[in-house]
């Protein structure tokens, strides 16, 4: 099978990095990986650079930054939505 015809569809399993994404995240992965949620001087910068992808992604949907946020993965996101949306009173209850 030549590489034109493979199509990979495990993403659930890994997920392919786009050469740019990487290439932007390499800083925080080699030099900057401070915790974030950290005050000190090894958080700073993650800190800066995660409020700089926030307000880049709220440009991007014509949100607020405040509006926009990030999750660990898809089952702590899934957790988010259903219970902002249970909270909401807009869940039907059968």
């Amino acid at each position: 099978m030549t590489d034109a015809a493979k199509i990979y569809l495990d993403y659930n399993a890994s997920t392919p990095v786009d050469p740019r994404v990487a290439a932007a995240m390499r800083p925080y992965l080699e030099t900057a990986h401070g915790n974030p949620s950290s005050p000190h001087w090894g958080g700073r910068p993650a800190r800066e650079a995660v409020e700089w992808a926030r307000a880049q992604v709220a440009d991007l949907l014509g949100a607020h930054p405040d509006k926009i946020v990030f999750t660990s993965g898809g089952s702590e996101a899934n957790n988010l939505a259903l219970s902002l949306d249970a909270r909401s009173g807009l869940v039907r209850r059968a």
